[in-house]
């Protein structure tokens, strides 16, 4: 809903000082490496994980951690509008629940194979 004072925007920090970045339409053919080289120009980085499928490749998104929120803030705002490979980066804040994917999907495979 557009104008509802209770929905956040997701390029609006929703935590007081963020440092966690969801970084999705990552290309296929981006490396790890790639991205601690463009992200890292803008601080310091604390962690910068590609979660995998089970083949070995990437899932097409990272989540990007800086030491500070200032570094983070910088690094969303120069980057919103980058393109890498010709794919356009989407950019937005982490929350809790995204960190925990892996653990949903260990969760769900567990469910799925029943007691």
């Amino acid at each position: 809903k557009k104008g509802d004072p209770g929905q956040k925007s997701k390029t609006t920090p929703s935590g007081k000082n963020p440092t966690k970045l969801i970084v999705r339409n990552v290309p296929f053919q981006a490396t790890r490496t790639e991205m601690l080289k463009l992200f890292g120009s803008f601080g310091q980085l604390r962690r910068v994980r590609l979660p995998k499928k089970f083949d070995g490749s990437h899932r097409g998104f990272a989540f990007i951690e800086f030491l500070t929120s200032k570094e983070a803030v910088a690094a969303m705002n120069a980057l919103s509008r980058t393109h890498l490979y010709g794919r356009h980066l989407v950019l937005e804040w982490a929350t809790d629940d995204d960190q925990d994917v892996d653990r949903l999907r260990e969760k769900a495979k567990r469910d799925a194979e029943g007691p």
